[in-house]
């Protein structure tokens, strides 16, 4: 055999060897490939639904609301200057009058001190000018320069005595300080936060009513109030307020006072519910309380319409055990769901357990 066809035949095997090589490279990347590719099936979730509708309800209304102070304010410096005194901290009780802050003073206290000697003098000199004009040994118009000196001198010590007082920051009701926001020895500036003050000797109500309820309910009607924090416990309360001006989903808003001087008192913020006795009965559209996702406060149910969840926003009346009463956002036959809602999202499909 000739060295060309031995050339010949080495550069066959080796076209044939990268052949092979190359088809195992193709193959082993489509394996490889393979086993990355994640195969994503889509699932419908299995939901438990109920019916809205309409049920006979008794003759009273059941609201849910949160407790808040009747009174409750932000004390803030009416000066400026260098805290040397705090005479408070959180959760104290603290009485109308009682001095909580004291800013150094010493400028103010000379100032006053300064416009008082003035003020001393201004007035011994106009009595001294009256005395002189009734003898006429003074001109009605140096009296009456000496009469504006006086009021002048008057204003400015009722202006420094004002100023010296800021330099204590008192309490403006009694109540309990909910928060604080400054420190000894803090530079303070007029308007900056101090404290906060809240008198819950009585507590107010905030209630979202529905119109058909709203006209029914007048002020200075008693109502009942009971909490889950004391479930022996009923506070008497009163309406005190009702909004002239609707929502736009037509509830109105509802105030209830409620004295909170007895035994087992209640904070601020305290979840209740208000019972009202409107002596008859009549028709609501109902919902099983489950199908609320978040709070009373601001109610979502999920409505299974075609498969689908479509999250929406509902208002809420009256409570009647297990369930609640709808005052806008769904219709009667609507379809909400109960159970499975912690797995789903707006647009999630959805499979109906019967």
């Amino acid at each position: 055999m000739n060295i060309k066809k031995k050339t010949i035949i080495a550069i066959s095997i080796i076209a044939v060897l990268i052949g092979i090589m190359s088809w195992t490279l193709v193959s082993n990347k489509k394996v490889i490939d393979s086993r990355k590719t994640v195969k994503v099936t889509e699932t419908n979730i299995a939901v438990s639904v109920a019916s809205a509708e309409m049920k006979e309800t008794n003759g009273n209304i059941e609201l849910t609301g949160a407790t808040q102070a009747a009174k409750e304010v932000n004390i803030a410096s009416e000066t400026t200057g260098k805290i040397v005194q705090v005479n408070f901290k959180m959760g104290d009780y603290v009485s109308k009058g009682k001095v909580l802050v004291k800013i150094d003073d010493t400028y103010k206290r000379l100032a006053y001190e300064n416009a008082k000697l003035n003020y001393n003098k201004c007035k011994d000199d106009i009595n001294r000018y009256k005395a002189l004009r009734r003898g006429e040994a003074v001109s009605d118009t140096q009296l009456r320069d000496i009469q504006l000196a006086y009021e002048n001198a008057a204003i400015q010590l009722e202006n420094a005595k004002k100023q010296w007082d800021d330099t204590q920051i008192t309490a403006p009701f009694s109540g309990y300080i909910t928060s604080q926001n400054t420190e000894l020895g803090a530079y303070v500036n007029a308007g900056m936060f101090i404290a906060g003050i809240a008198d819950i000797s009585e507590l107010k109500v905030i209630l979202d009513v529905s119109e058909s309820n709203a006209y029914e309910l007048y002020n200075e009607q008693q109502v009942s109030v009971t909490t889950d924090v004391y479930p022996e416990t009923i506070y008497k309360g009163t309406i005190s307020n009702i909004n002239q001006k609707a929502s736009t989903s037509h509830t109105y808003l509802v105030e209830v006072k409620i004295a909170n001087n007895g035994k087992n008192k209640l904070k601020a913020g305290t979840y209740v519910n208000v019972n009202v006795n409107m002596g008859k009965s009549g028709e609501a559209l109902m919902i099983p309380r489950d199908a609320i996702i978040s709070s009373i406060k601001d109610p979502s149910v999920y409505v299974v319409k075609d498969n689908i969840a479509q999250l929406v926003k509902i208002g809420v009346g009256r409570n009647y055990n297990s369930e609640v009463e709808v005052v806008s956002g769904l219709n009667k036959g609507d379809n909400v769901i109960t159970n499975g809602q912690i797995n789903l999202s707006d647009g999630s499909k959805v499979s109906i357990i019967k």
